[in-house]
């Protein structure tokens, strides 16, 4: 890899030991995919978490801080395990230890100090700083990653989370992957013959597509007859399709920016195969996630966290109802979401429904801690990737649409 005079300076340690490490980090990683050189990065996004990072993650980032080591662009955090406005709440009832709950704050605290953003959201692209087209990132989250790639058409890896963290403190990655136009390209051809009309269901066609070709070359395209999907929409598809299929970019004919048509997402050369997602393969998506009983321990909407308009669109389905003592309904939100839904009084009303508000987590990082303290079994949700990610933490899920997870949670039951 062709590094310039300033980079291999860095690379020699003249700039000193915590942009020598970031340096040869990502100098490493470069050479392993074969990178011709680095590209600066316009901002990066990291995902700390404890259980993941480990002790030696943790001694990382305190060497980094006591050497004065400092983000060079803007760089947002990813969602934290705890809600720390909940801590005592979360401790009591919820089975959290408050060793666990002073380490995670003590994460986040080597985090500031190192100059990342306290936005601790996986939706930053949607409530934070919208990408521009054709800039280059360091995004750590799956979810984060393929929305950028896809959405807004800016170029980012799924960055692991030392790459990420060494990405910020120097500004720049290795061009690789997604970073290159050829990796862009889709070469999987989707046609959808319905018309999907609530995010649930694109989360369906993504985990109906994310299995045909796992892998994360895998570039699908979606085309048909179908009205556009809104950001909502496809957020959910992306997620969905990182979660099941390892993907880290997707088209829309129409809707995204690197596909205004089928040919132009193709570069002109449209796979032979098709694949043809009906009504019927939606249907069957849903209907493959049952709960072993009726009876619903918690209703979840996260993984991604939600706007402010699904916010919004959550307490008017509930249409005046308040839930049952035994049923739990949690929904996973950002600090930049949860201000404006308490000036608008949202948060207010969920609340008086019984409704709780999950500010700055995304539920499943917390989930497998409080399965054991609070007996949860059933969940049910409307979002494809949150079943996929639960299925390993002891929960028994069920994938459902708005208007199902909203009477399963005001009536504690699942009808179907």
């Amino acid at each position: 890899m062709k590094l310039t005079e300033e980079q291999q300076r860095w690379l020699d340690g003249e700039a000193g030991p915590s942009i020598q490490w970031a340096m040869s980090f990502n100098e490493a990683l470069g050479h392993f995919f074969d990178a011709p050189h680095m590209v600066a990065v316009s901002s990066a996004h990291f995902a700390p978490d404890l259980r993941m990072m480990g002790e030696i993650g943790v001694k990382l980032l305190q060497r980094l801080v006591s050497e004065n080591a400092r983000t060079k662009v803007p760089s947002y955090l990813d969602p934290c395990t705890v809600d720390f406005s909940r801590a005592a709440e979360l401790i009591a009832s919820y089975g959290l230890t408050e060793e666990f709950v002073e380490q995670d704050r003590n994460l986040f605290r080597l985090c500031r100090e190192l100059g990342f953003l306290p936005t601790n959201t996986c939706i930053n692209y949607q409530t934070v700083t919208p990408p521009r087209f054709g800039e280059h990132l360091a995004w750590g989250d799956t979810g984060t990653a393929v929305s950028a790639n896809s959405i807004f058409g800016a170029r980012t890896n799924f960055e692991g989370g030392p790459s990420a963290l060494a990405s910020a403190l120097i500004g720049m990655t290795p061009a690789y992957g997604l970073h290159l136009d050829e990796n862009r390209i889709a070469n999987q051809l989707i046609r959808i013959t319905c018309d999907p009309s609530e995010i649930a269901e694109w989360g369906a066609i993504a985990a109906w597509a994310g299995q045909i070709a796992t892998g994360y070359e895998t570039v699908p395209v979606f085309y048909g007859d179908f009205a556009p999907p809104t950001l909502n929409m496809l957020k959910h598809l992306g997620v969905a399709l990182a979660s099941y299929g390892g993907h880290a970019m997707f088209h829309v004919v129409g809707a995204t920016p690197e596909a205004p048509t089928l040919q132009a997402a193709c570069a002109g050369h449209i796979p032979g195969d098709e694949h043809v997602c009906t009504r019927a393969d939606i249907e069957k998506v849903f209907s493959r996630t049952q709960l072993d009983q009726t009876s619903v321990d918690i209703v979840v909407f996260a993984a991604p966290q939600l706007s402010i308009d699904e916010v919004s669109d959550v307490l008017n389905g509930l249409k005046g109802r308040r839930l049952p003592d035994n049923t739990k309904l949690i929904l996973a939100i950002d600090p930049q979401v949860k201000a404006p839904a308490e000036h608008a009084s949202i948060s207010d009303e969920l609340y008086r429904r019984g409704a709780e508000l999950s500010s700055g987590t995304c539920f499943y990082q917390e989930a497998p801690l409080m399965r054991e303290q609070t007996g949860w079994r059933t969940v049910v949700t409307n979002s494809a990737k949150l079943v996929n990610t639960l299925s390993s933490a002891g929960y028994v899920s069920a994938f459902r649409r708005l208007e199902d997870c909203l009477n399963a949670a005001t009536t504690g039951r699942l009808s179907s």
